[in-house]
C-alpha cells in the first residue's frame, strides 16, 4: 500500500486517478483541514465568550449584595462592545487565511494542468 499522505479518506485514492482527480481529491483534503481549522477557532471564541458571561454572572451575583449591580452590568456590556470586534477579526482572519491557501493551491492545479495540456499539445 502507498505510504498516505493524511488521514482523509480520499487521500487512498489520490495515487490511482488522473491528474484532474487526483488535484480535486487534493483541494478536498485541503477543505477538510480548513474547516477543521475554522472550526477550532469558533469553538475557541465560543469559549472565551462564555468563560467572559460566567465571568460577568459571578459578578453580578456578588453585586447584589453590595448593591452595585448596574455598575457590574455597564463594565461587562463595555466589554463586550471592546471583545466583539476582536473576536470577529480573528475569525475574519482565520477565514481569510484559509481561503487564501485554498486560491494558491487551484493556481497551483492550475498552472500543473496546464503545463500537462501544454505537453500532451506539443507531443
Amino acid at each position: 500500500m502507498p505510504d498516505l499522505r493524511g488521514l482523509y479518506p480520499s487521500a487512498t485514492f489520490n495515487f490511482h486517478l488522473a491528474p484532474a482527480f487526483r488535484a480535486g481529491a487534493l483541494i478536498q483534503d485541503e477543505i477538510f483541514a480548513a474547516s477543521a481549522t475554522v472550526t477550532a477557532d469558533l469553538t475557541a471564541s465560543a469559549a472565551r465568550r462564555g468563560l467572559r458571561c460566567f465571568g460577568f454572572l459571578t459578578r453580578l451575583a456578588c453585586s447584589i449584595d453590595h448593591g452595585d449591580a448596574v455598575e457590574v452590568l455597564s463594565d461587562y456590556v463595555e466589554g463586550e462592545l471592546e471583545e466583539y470586534p476582536r473576536e470577529v477579526a480573528r475569525l475574519c482572519e482565520a477565514g481569510s487565511r484559509s481561503l487564501s491557501h485554498a486560491a494558491e493551491m487551484c493556481r497551483g492545479v492550475a498552472v500543473g494542468q496546464a503545463s500537462e495540456a501544454e505537453a500532451k499539445t506539443v507531443v
